[in-house]
This record gives structure tokens, C-alpha cells and sequence, in this order.
């Protein structure tokens, strides 16, 4: 999407000590408004942080910026109560954690946090 964003070979200035300028590895990407909107509106939708900075080719504390300065409230990590009950519910059932992290779409840690938070598990 941003890979147009090319800097030229453009000779840094130089002096006794070296480059005056240090090189830009990796060019700024500045979204446009609209590019801001359908960033909030992905994340509304679901979408990961990490998602989203793949997604527009920016780092994850830019989309957090971008979300903090459009008041968007930010999802805490981990399962909404919904999935922890139902990871609750399949752990009592016998179901591994390894099968209900990927029943979920989660990472089994995770699950082992939720599954701890419910009193299922030790935190130890």
C-alpha cells in the first residue's frame, strides 16, 4: 500500500566528522483523515492493533495514538466474559487448553490466564 514512499539516492551532507544528517532507513508514513476512519472503524469491527499496523504499514503505538486521539475506548487483551465462560465451560468439560485456545482463536496462554482469573487454575 505504502511502498511508493521511496527516498531518493540523495547524497547526505557530509563534514570533517561524517554524515551531517543521519540516513532514513525506513520513511515516515503519515495517514490521510480518511485513512484515520477506516482505521477506527477496522478496529470497531475487531481487528488487533497489531493487525491494523500490518494492515496500514505503521507501528502499533501509532494505531494506539490514532485510537486515543479519536476517544476510541481500547479493549483490554485477553477473553470477554463471554469466552472466558465458555473456556470455563469446556476445561470442566475435559477439553485441553491447547483445544480451547484454538476453539477460541487465542493464544493458550491466554486461556491459562482466564482459566486462572476463574479459579480453575493456580497461578503458580
Amino acid at each position: 500500500m505504502y511502498r511508493a514512499h521511496q527516498r531518493g539516492d540523495i547524497t547526505p551532507i557530509r563534514d570533517d566528522r561524517g554524515p551531517v544528517v543521519r540516513e532514513i532507513a525506513i520513511p515516515q508514513t503519515f495517514l490521510k483523515e480518511t485513512e484515520v476512519d477506516r482505521l477506527v472503524d477496522d478496529y470497531l469491527a475487531g481487528f488487533t492493533v497489531r493487525a491494523l499496523a500490518q494492515k496500514y504499514e505503521i507501528h502499533r503505538g501509532t494505531v494506539s495514538k490514532h485510537l486515543t486521539r479519536r476517544g476510541v475506548v481500547r479493549r483490554t487483551p485477553g477473553l470477554d466474559i463471554d469466552d472466558a465462560a465458555e473456556a470455563v465451560q469446556l476445561h470442566r468439560g475435559g477439553s485441553s487448553m491447547r483445544a480451547i485456545s484454538r476453539t477460541l482463536g487465542v493464544d493458550r496462554k491466554v486461556v491459562r490466564a482466564s482459566l486462572v482469573r476463574a479459579g480453575i487454575l493456580s497461578a503458580a
